[in-house]
């Protein structure tokens, strides 16, 4: 049951709309699936990271405002910048499968990872799953379920980049173009919503 479970909570996940799933999107559609898979893997190890916290008890440390305040405005920069360069000058000249450079990998591994990492709904999600595990199983079928979740999530994240550079075939240069400045428009949106939350949170 464990294991169901974790696919069960896993599967949940595709239903949670941020800023990581556009910019996944957005990174296999501007450089190919090798580039969403590189994000894949920056969210699936900032994921990795918080299920280690949240198992080691750190919770009270992530529920301290001082904390979340500098966590939301590093986010909401970060997300801002991101977004400002593909809204103001979106690129459409995508690079051919399989000639994109490791050090371009490497730059869209860690912006999946920053992007992931600095949410602190991320946070949020996985002290809820690990919590709700540790109330129904042992500690062995909790970690069992947990990393049943964290497979899932990897797996769906790249089957997002496979089908969005599948889809890049049929969007004709002109449109891509306004579909990257939408994608711009709403890393805007999520950082801006994150910089007002830091303001917020020291209120």
């Amino acid at each position: 049951m464990a294991i169901v479970t974790g696919i069960l909570l896993g599967l949940s996940t595709l239903a949670f709309i941020g800023p990581v799933l556009f910019y996944l999107i957005k990174s296999s559609m501007e450089s190919g699936t090798k580039a969403g898979v590189a994000v894949a893997f920056g969210i699936i190890i900032g994921d990795a990271i918080y299920v280690v916290l949240a198992f080691y008890g750190v919770k009270k440390y992530f529920n301290d405002p001082e904390y979340q305040k500098w966590i939301a405005l590093a986010g909401g920069i970060i997300l801002l910048i991101i977004g400002l360069k593909y809204a103001i000058k979106p690129n459409t000249e995508t690079n051919i499968e399989g000639k994109i450079k490791k050090k371009s990998l490497g730059i869209y591994f860690m912006n999946g990872f920053l992007i992931n990492f600095v949410n602190p709904f991320v946070f949020a999600v996985w002290l809820g799953f690990i919590s709700y595990n540790q109330t129904i199983y042992d500690d062995y079928w909790s970690v069992v379920s947990v990393i049943t979740t964290l497979v899932v999530i990897f797996s769906t994240d790249i089957l997002k980049a496979i089908f969005a550079q599948r889809l890049l075939k049929l969007i004709h240069p002109k449109i891509l173009r306004q579909v990257f400045r939408i994608f711009g428009l709403v890393m805007i949106l999520f950082g801006a919503r994150l910089l007002w939350a830091s303001v917020t949170i020291s209120l």
